[in-house]
């Protein structure tokens, strides 16, 4: 694994943050949840910076690029389902949502468009229409019930790409998080000194920007290791969703703490960001079902990684 991103995807992840910071950064957020047509803006600028021609299947570096303009989606808490219009199919062009093929699923932003490809983790995918308008619940602001209509094709490597994806876009989320934490506690002042002069708040900023550092590199491995052999990266693809939920858990709380009331308050971006951030650490499902999935996948395929102990047993 060469651990330099290509400069392309670089630039491209670049660019995406400018666009993203002209529609408004955050604010975006904020105007989607009180006009939901203004998700449209959105659309726009993502087909302006050619979103349409790129397709993660298409190489490692068409993934890495995809990973990048997640992580810029991320920052921003961008109203839209980029990971699953990025892994929209090349037939009949439907994009994708990972969900239980049970009872009730959930699509985030499901009611953007006239029908998904449902695709089950453990295998299995569904064609699904929207059934009603976005529900705002826990599940984030624009969580859309959608109605399975019938069996589809869903190749493989589209689930584990989207887990992947996702967690890069989450990995952006985090990323700005810590950004945010750090300048609040740098300018508020607190015994005449800022707080950030108190060594428990640097403890907690500390452990914070490692759990980030650790996903940002866990991300690009797992795209890696997808290219290299998508038949054997299940296993990959969960470990990296556990790790985004994992880190998730520790960073949006410190966050959030360290705004202390205010945290919880719509006025500051902090609380946009959590917010937004719930489909992508809620659906498919959460950290439990993650882990026993990820055993099961373990068993399945085994699990190469970087170190001995974790390499597969005949």
């Amino acid at each position: 694994m060469n651990p330099a991103l290509p400069a392309e995807a670089i630039e491209f992840g670049v660019a995406a943050g400018h666009a993203f910071e002209d529609l408004g950064d955050l604010d975006a957020a904020r105007a989607a949840e009180a006009d939901p047509a203004q998700r449209s803006g959105v659309a726009a600028a993502l087909a302006a910076l050619g979103v349409d021609d790129l397709d993660p299947r298409a190489g490692l570096d068409a993934a890495v690029a995809a990973g990048e303009l997640c992580r810029a989606a991320g920052r921003v808490a961008l109203p839209y389902p980029v990971v699953g219009v990025l892994l929209r199919s090349a037939a009949d062009g439907l994009p994708l949502a990972l969900a239980p093929l049970g009872h009730g699923p959930v699509v985030d932003h499901g009611d953007l468009f006239g029908a998904w490809r449902l695709a089950a983790v453990g295998g299995g995918a569904s064609r699904a229409v929207p059934n009603g308008p976005p529900l705002a619940t826990r599940l984030g602001p624009f969580a859309t019930p959608v109605e399975v209509t019938g069996p589809i094709d869903a190749d493989p490597l589209d689930v584990l790409l989207h887990l992947t994806l996702t967690a890069g876009q989450l990995l952006g989320t985090l990323e700005r998080a810590v950004e945010l934490a750090v300048a609040h506690v740098t300018t508020r002042i607190q015994f005449g000194k800022p707080i950030s002069s108190f060594q428990a708040v640097q403890f907690q900023l500390a452990d914070a920007a490692v759990a980030v550092d650790g996903l940002r590199e866990l991300v690009r491995y797992t795209l890696w290791r997808i290219e290299g052999d998508p038949s054997g990266a299940l296993s990959d693809a969960l470990a990296v969703r556990l790790a985004a939920l994992d880190a998730s858990r520790l960073v949006l709380r410190t966050s959030q703490q360290l705004f202390g009331a205010a945290g919880v308050c719509d006025e500051y971006d902090i609380s946009i960001l959590v917010r937004h951030a719930q489909p992508a650490l809620r659906l498919p499902f959460g950290a439990e079902r993650t882990a026993t999935a990820l055993v099961a996948a373990v068993d399945q395929v085994g699990f190469e990684s970087l170190f001995p102990h974790g390499a597969r047993r005949p």
